[in-house]
């Protein structure tokens, strides 16, 4: 018997969709939400455009605006609507009641500041912003002007991630106290991972690293090495939960092991493993101790796998079949086109972020991921590099008065603009180079 289901129309838009986190039914809006596209950029452009005609039941692209005119016209001219320069300007002749963000990192605070002033809701994308009391800002500016500011992070979306949470809740190998993940991504997206699993926020943080010189290699043609760093961070959640998250170099350069890493959920009488496989994709299992195993130098004597299905374009579902269930996650967004990212649940996830805050906006559900969670997640990165400076000293959450690295960041990005990265006018009339 399976713990979720859910029915399709496979041939176009699904009939009934069935959110894999919440498990209810989601129905497209009454009125799709109104949106303007605020950064028109390649992510825009290889990530969000895609997505639009399946979005429509949810949301509609009425405005872009950037200040980069041939890219704003060109990305108008495909969609049909009217296209701004000026982020004054798009809101004085307000075409929509809501705006993504998807601009460079530096410019989220200034441009989400000014809409949610305005009563704009917004949903910028990750990470949110440089420093943290920009992201404390951010949330206050909601809070003052009682709208919705999300953030756009996926990582937790993932099919591993859907899957390990409902089988720790399932309770088939006891109850998860430590979680271990290495060479996958240390920072603001996995923390959000670990935040969404445990339901809760930290109370501690701690953290090392380890910089070594290496041969000189390029990543990218503009990101050119000569040094590696190394973090080990280590969070400490409610009900003496661990996270140990640590990683090197991400992207398996100099023969380092690929991602997504190795992770592992240490449950009373097993545990939950993800091992990287080819391309970037993850292989899964659950591990179970028989009582004859535990009897018998404790090692795991049943595995059973976590299969991925897809049907060449685009993720379906994920399952595990225990001995007398099968637990399930059913992919409810099925884009139903070439996929436009390597790995085929990529657009489930920003569909299901986009779906999240138009339903939010609405009035329709609470977000599985709010702003609080990620003022919380750019905290907890903070704190890593805090506890660094001070040799690994563990510190307490939530962070007060001033911090050591965030003063350095903000006196660096001064330096960068020219301009106070808190002055939100200045901010605003930066243009950044970079697509």
């Amino acid at each position: 018997m399976s713990t979720v289901a859910s029915q399709y129309r496979l041939e176009g838009r699904a009939a009934l969709h069935i959110d894999s986190a919440t498990h209810k039914t989601i129905s497209p809006l009454a009125e799709p939400l109104s949106v303007a596209l605020i950064g028109t950029g390649n992510r825009s452009k290889t990530t969000y455009r895609p997505l639009f005609d399946y979005l429509k039941p949810w949301i509609r692209i009425t405005a872009v605006c950037d200040p980069v005119r041939e890219s704003a016209d060109a990305f108008a001219e495909d969609l049909g609507v009217p296209a701004f320069y000026d982020l004054h300007e798009l809101i004085r002749a307000r075409p929509m009641e809501a705006a993504f963000v998807v601009s460079p990192i530096p410019s989220h605070h200034s441009i989400c500041c000014t809409l949610l002033a305005h009563g704009v809701p917004v949903n910028v994308e990750t990470s949110m912003c440089n420093l943290l009391l920009q992201a404390q800002e951010m949330v206050a500016a909601a809070r003052r002007h009682k709208t919705i500011l999300r953030i756009a992070e996926n990582f937790f979306r993932f099919p591993f991630d859907r899957m390990m949470k409902v089988i720790a809740a399932d309770g088939f190998i006891g109850e998860v106290k430590r979680l271990t993940c290495w060479h996958d991504h240390t920072g603001f997206h996995n923390n959000s991972r670990w935040i969404h699993f445990f339901g809760a926020q930290p109370l501690a943080v701690q953290a090392i690293t380890h910089e070594m010189p290496t041969v000189g290699h390029y990543q990218l043609a503009h990101r050119y090495h000569e040094t590696e760093k190394y973090r080990a961070h280590f969070y400490w959640f409610p009900d003496d939960a661990l996270v140990v998250d640590h990683a090197g170099n991400i992207k398996s350069m100099l023969g380092r092991y690929p991602r997504p890493g190795y992770t592992e959920l240490a449950g009373a009488r097993g545990a939950i493993v993800q091992q990287a496989a080819a391309g970037w994709h993850g292989q899964g299992e659950v591990r179970y101790c028989t009582d004859a195993a535990l009897a018998n130098g404790g090692r795991h004597d049943l595995s059973y796998p976590i299969v991925h299905v897809g049907d060449g374009r685009d993720w379906l579902s994920s399952h595990v079949d225990l001995p007398d269930r099968r637990i399930e996650v059913v992919n409810p967004y099925r884009l139903g086109a070439s996929a436009y990212h390597r790995r085929n649940y990529y657009s489930a996830a920003v569909i299901g972020h986009i779906v999240d805050f138009a339903e939010a906006v609405r009035g329709i559900r609470e977000s599985e991921y709010t702003d609080e969670d990620a003022l919380m997640a750019m905290m907890m990165e903070v704190a890593t590099r805090e506890s660094t400076l001070q040799n690994g000293k563990r510190l307490q959450l939530p962070l007060t008065g001033e911090l050591e690295s965030e003063v350095a960041l903000r006196a660096s990005l001064r330096e960068e603009y020219g301009v106070d990265p808190l002055d939100i006018e200045a901010m605003l009339a930066i243009s950044y180079p970079r697509p």
